[in-house]
């Protein structure tokens, strides 16, 4: 999509995403490696009860199914940042996370080849509770480009 056919207010939903065991597993052992996220006994006694998801891996895997919904096409110039994240709530094994991906800003670059455009993530798991909430900001072409 080009920048103009995104507008604030617009909303997308992802296809649900499942975290299991073995892939928080992988993914924690080879970029988080933290007791909390690899050691079942260390988290059983931690303040989760239990072995919990990376944060960056339920980023990853949100950022992911975003990008296998082809939005932004061959349109995209690139990403700008992270405006925040927001870890609200642990993600655990076998959980399934539902994404809100809503458009918060647009701004035409003034040089007028693309512009930029604000995505805020709200995930949800399967109990309702925010588990994550950030927002991110890439430069997209504009039509004619």
């Amino acid at each position: 999509m080009y920048f103009e056919e995104f507008f604030v207010g617009q909303h997308f939903k992802l296809n649900p995403i499942i975290l299991t065991s073995q892939e928080i597993y992988e993914f924690a052992h080879r970029y988080d490696p933290q007791p909390i996220h690899i050691d079942p006994e260390f988290a059983k006694n931690g303040i989760f009860k239990g072995i919990i998801a990376s944060g960056f891996h339920t980023l990853s895997m949100v950022w992911s199914e975003w990008i296998r919904t082809n939005r932004f096409g061959t349109e995209i110039i690139g990403g700008t940042g992270l405006d925040f994240v927001q870890w609200t709530a642990p993600v655990r094994p076998g959980d399934t996370l539902y994404a809100d991906v809503e458009v918060t800003e647009t701004l035409p670059s003034s040089k007028g080849n693309g512009g930029l455009v604000a995505l805020k993530f709200t995930v949800t798991n399967q109990k309702d509770e925010t588990v994550l909430v950030t927002q991110g900001r890439v430069y997209l072409k504009r039509k004619g480009d």
